[in-house]
């Protein structure tokens, strides 16, 4: 019987090559074969650990877990997230190891870059800290999608993106490391009108907000299969 695809809502499409890794997630595709519980990390700032609306459990991790257990639903997913607002990658550091040490990570997510560009922090300390903590999640058999800086036209506007969108790219191209372009991908939507929370009423914020979740967890959902499906090639 054929496993079930992530299904999309209509407002969350996006191009396919959001939804494509560049590599296969060989360690996270053995994990969903092994019959056992796959538990994900995922280490960010705000929008990784922070409420939605007030509600717990609703930031884009929970949303792709929902999703990843609905297309496999033999599956026990378990979700575990780490993080604050504001933090650093190098902050996020210790809370990463301390995790990947205390359990086995079939994948992290590790979503930084943001803090970094608006503090002017040196890209190639950053670079140096996901270099250390990418070894640690490989060395402890797990797969690693790093995800960029959430979309703002007043963040690209005022705060040189580049060095840091660069190293993340640079670390990628390690095996069993991708990278989920967030930004790029808020870009689209809100190019075509679908989500852009820097223009919607104010009225409508809560809603939008909560939309932008649930797509960006369909999408990395679905871009985490994809990359399994590469790895059983």
């Amino acid at each position: 019987m054929a496993e079930q695809s992530v299904a999309i809502s209509p407002v969350c499409d996006a191009p396919e090559e959001f939804s494509t890794p560049d590599d296969s997630l060989d360690q996270f595709a053995a994990a969903l074969k092994s019959g056992e519980a796959v538990h994900i990390l995922a280490v960010g700032s705000g929008t990784t650990v922070g409420e939605v609306n007030g509600s717990p459990g609703t930031s884009f991790p929970y949303r792709m877990v929902e999703a990843l257990r609905a297309a496999r639903p033999k599956v026990p997913f378990d979700l575990t997230v780490r993080g604050g607002r504001n933090m650093t990658a190098e902050e996020m550091l210790p809370l990463l190891e301390a995790e990947v040490h205390r359990r086995h990570y079939a994948l992290v997510l590790w979503q930084t870059g943001t803090v970094e560009a608006v503090r002017g922090l040196r890209p190639d300390g950053m670079r140096t800290v996901l270099q250390t903590g990418v070894d640690t999640v490989r060395e402890a058999g797990g797969d690693v999608v790093l995800i960029d800086q959430q979309f703002s036209r007043f963040l690209r506007a005022n705060t040189d993106l580049d060095p840091y969108v660069l190293a993340m790219q640079q670390i990628a191209m390690l095996p069993g490391v991708v990278l989920f372009n967030r930004f790029e991908l808020m870009r689209s939507w809100a190019g075509d009108g679908h989500i852009d929370l820097e223009r919607v009423k104010k009225a409508d914020r809560e809603t939008a907000v909560t939309t932008l979740n649930i797509c960006l967890g369909q999408t990395l959902a679905r871009f985490v299969l994809n990359g399994v499906e590469d790895a059983s090639r």
